[in-house]
C-alpha cells in the first residue's frame, strides 16, 4: 500500500506491482484490455520520469553531505554529480519511452476488437496452416479418403 511519504517503501511497492504486471500480462483473455493496460503504463512512465528527476535533484541538493566511505569529500561530490547526470539520462530515456507508449495508446484506441471465431476449422484463420501447403486432402477433387 503506498505511503506517499516514504520513498523507500513506495519504491519497493512499485517494483513488486510491476513484477506482478509482468506476470499477469503474459496472456490477455480479451485483447481489448490491452488499451487500458497501455494507458496505465503511460501514467506509470510519466511518474517514473518525475521520480528519476527528483532523485537526481536530491543528489545535487545534498551534495554537501556526499563523501566516499573513506571520508573523501571531493570523491563524494564527483559521485553525487555523476549519479545525478546518470539519473537525468535515464529520465530522458523514459521520456522517449513515454512518447512511444503514448503513440501506442492512441493507435490501440482505434482498434475495434471482434470476438474470436468459433471452431477450430483451418479455413477460418488464414494463418493457422503453412501457406505453402496445398489444400487439405479432403477438399481436393478427384481424391477420396
Amino acid at each position: 500500500m503506498p505511503t506517499f511519504s516514504n520513498p523507500v517503501e513506495d519504491a519497493a511497492d512499485a517494483r513488486e506491482s510491476v513484477r506482478a504486471l509482468a506476470h499477469a500480462s503474459r496472456a490477455f483473455r480479451d485483447p481489448a484490455d490491452t488499451y487500458q493496460v497501455v494507458g496505465e503504463l503511460l501514467g506509470t512512465l510519466r511518474s517514473l520520469e518525475q521520480v528519476l528527476e527528483q532523485v537526481a535533484a536530491a543528489h545535487v541538493r545534498d551534495q554537501g553531505r556526499a563523501f566516499l566511505d573513506n571520508g573523501d569529500r571531493s570523491g563524494g561530490l564527483i559521485e553525487a554529480d555523476s549519479a545525478a547526470r546518470a539519473l537525468r539520462r535515464a529520465a530522458a530515456a523514459i521520456g522517449q519511452a513515454e512518447r512511444a507508449v503514448d503513440e501506442a495508446s492512441q493507435r490501440s484506441g482505434r482498434i475495434a476488437w471482434h470476438p474470436a471465431p468459433v471452431g477450430d476449422e483451418p479455413g477460418l484463420d488464414p494463418f493457422s496452416r503453412d501457406p505453402f501447403d496445398g489444400p487439405p486432402l479432403n477438399s481436393r477433387r478427384g481424391l477420396s479418403l
